[in-house]
């Protein structure tokens, strides 16, 4: 995740899930179909496919969801929630989860739409919670133009607003701005510096890591039982247990250390086991 958090700390989660509702949905791939069907085999058709464009998720209660994808590339993540809001490999995560409870739609974009986009979450705050009123459209889209600027504008007026998106100064997706703003405040914000990490594969790692962990923890506790029940005999037969059982699935080796306790040693053995894995059982 960047360090920029866009308009995540600006504006309420049901303004960001009103504001992805009306994104470009002119190049669609499949329109509120079950959300059941974003499985990992789909992400990673779209992640061959150098799918460019997103996925907007509908839960019930107004709640969305986000997903946005550059050149297969998973950039960004982004789950309303009920007090609030996920983002990166968290709603990457909870999207997966939940999602078999909304439906989903993919929408294209051309590459050069995603940075904008992506600055609603990711991109620098230029201008926050200005009075709209007190802007001159016109300066301040001369400004855009001169810079060559690319991010999103957007009118907060309570929970609904309106964004307008720059690529390198001009408007994307033809939105007109208005010649004057009577209410409501500004925010602008301008897209990363740098591409973001794929949250893919950062998720990959978080699990690879994850695994490992888990793994120490199970062959801790398996060394634990052995010393209590074969006392000196145990790191040899630690070390039997390691060349027999080589699985990267923490599940699995759970459950056949669990069995080999359980018919090579004793029952509580398996129990003493269990114990140590969850402490709080």
């Amino acid at each position: 995740m960047s360090e920029n958090r866009g308009l995540l700390e600006h504006i309420s989660p049901a303004l960001m899930g009103y504001l992805l509702s009306f994104l470009p949905q002119h190049d669609p791939l499949a329109e509120s179909v079950p959300g059941g069907l974003l499985t990992s085999e789909l992400v990673e058709r779209l992640r061959g496919d150098n799918f460019c464009g997103y996925a907007l998720a509908r839960f019930s209660g107004e709640e969305r969801g986000w997903l946005a994808f550059y050149r297969g590339r998973l950039l960004e993540a982004w789950r309303q929630t009920t007090y609030g809001h996920l983002c990166g490999t968290v709603a990457y995560r909870a999207l997966q989860r939940e999602l078999g409870q909304g439906t989903l739609s993919l929408y294209r974009l051309q590459p050069d739409d995603l940075p904008a986009l992506v600055a609603l979450t990711q991109g620098l705050s230029r201008i926050t919670a200005m009075a709209a009123n007190s802007v001159v459209v016109s300066d301040l889209v001369d400004s855009l133009v001169q810079e060559q600027f690319t991010g999103a504008l957007v009118l907060e007026d309570g929970l609904v607003g309106r964004a307008w998106f720059f690529a390198r100064g001009k408007r994307l997706f033809g939105g007109e701005l208005p010649t004057e703003f009577r209410e409501g405040h500004l925010h602008l914000v301008q897209a990363p510096s740098k591409a973001p990490p794929d949250l893919l594969e950062q998720a990959r790692q978080e699990d690879q890591e994850q695994r490992a962990i888990r793994l120490s923890v199970v062959w801790n506790a398996a060394q634990e039982v052995l010393k209590e029940y074969m006392g000196r005999g145990a790191p040899s037969a630690l070390e039997r247990l390691r060349s027999i059982h080589t699985t990267d699935d923490p599940a699995s080796l759970e459950k056949a250390l669990r069995r080999w306790m359980s018919e090579s040693l004793e029952p509580n053995a398996a129990t003493l086991f269990d114990r140590l894995l969850r402490p709080t059982l």
